[in-house]
């Protein structure tokens, strides 16, 4: 029986996303595969163990669990923003009383100064309703509120703000060095385990050729291409070192 051996390419020099792509390709390869020796189920569990504590700290420098409070609160805020803006707009568009509309004319004005949408970046966001809450400051601006019941929402609207900004202070302290140093950490023992299974493999298939495992190497050396042909795709294109890789080991079919 002819036996496919795994690819022994060095993954180190992959920048994490694309290290990760490959590494979870060879976890979900490998999981699969059948071999009745021992040593091979002891160094399957050990990546099992080492390729999800590179997963959990890998996650953490991507998303942080702050990232869905931060979202609920910028929905709550966009909400408040789209209130205070409609109605002082129907105030000025509505009624005929110049005396009233008037105050729904200088707040909905306050938002056309500033182009206010709620579909921009969290940040532009931000500025952009600090500069306008100075406006709104104003005396005359704070009666307009007043007047159309839109006080209580405008303090809403600068606190749920202020809200978000102290979260993604806090998210970003956890992206600090402390975090991509127990990812460092973590990729390191994980490569080391990995090639060293990568290299007990393949003395197998020298040895005593297993069908499960030459599918499994299979599947894996043809994963570990199209991620490779990304990679260097993305240098070609000058992609930023982080530049995560589309190809999963999920949407690459296998064959056979």
């Amino acid at each position: 029986m002819d036996a496919t051996k795994f690819n022994e390419k060095a993954l180190s020099n992959y920048p994490v996303a694309f290290y990760f792509s490959a590494v979870k390709s060879f976890e979900e390869r490998i999981g699969a595969a059948e071999c009745a020796l021992d040593r091979f189920r002891e160094m399957r569990d050990e990546y099992d163990r080492l390729f999800k504590a590179f997963d959990e700290a890998y996650k953490r420098t991507q998303k942080s669990e702050l990232t869905a409070k931060i979202a609920s609160l910028d929905k709550e805020r966009d909400g408040y923003a789209y209130v205070i803006q409609k109605v002082a707009e129907a105030w000025a568009a509505k009624i005929e009383d110049e005396s009233l509309a008037v105050h729904g004319v200088r707040v909905s004005q306050v938002f056309r100064d500033y182009g206010f949408r709620t579909s921009e970046a969290l940040v532009a966001e931000n500025a952009k309703i600090h500069n306008m809450e100075q406006k709104l400051a104003e005396r005359d601006l704070v009666s307009d509120l007043q007047m159309m019941g839109l006080t209580e929402l405008n303090r809403r609207l600068l606190n749920r703000t202020e809200q978000i900004e102290q979260l993604m202070g806090k998210r970003n302290e956890e992206k600090s060095d402390v975090v991509v140093g127990e990812l460092k950490a973590a990729r390191e023992k994980l490569d080391g385990h990995y090639r060293a299974f990568v290299t007990y493999l393949n003395a197998v298939q020298e040895l005593q050729p297993e069908e499960s495992l030459s599918k499994a190497a299979q599947y894996y050396n043809a994963d570990l291409a199209k991620i490779d042909l990304q990679y260097q795709q993305s240098r070609k294109k000058g992609g930023k070192e982080d530049e995560p890789a589309t190809t999963t080991p999920a949407n690459v079919e296998d064959e056979g």
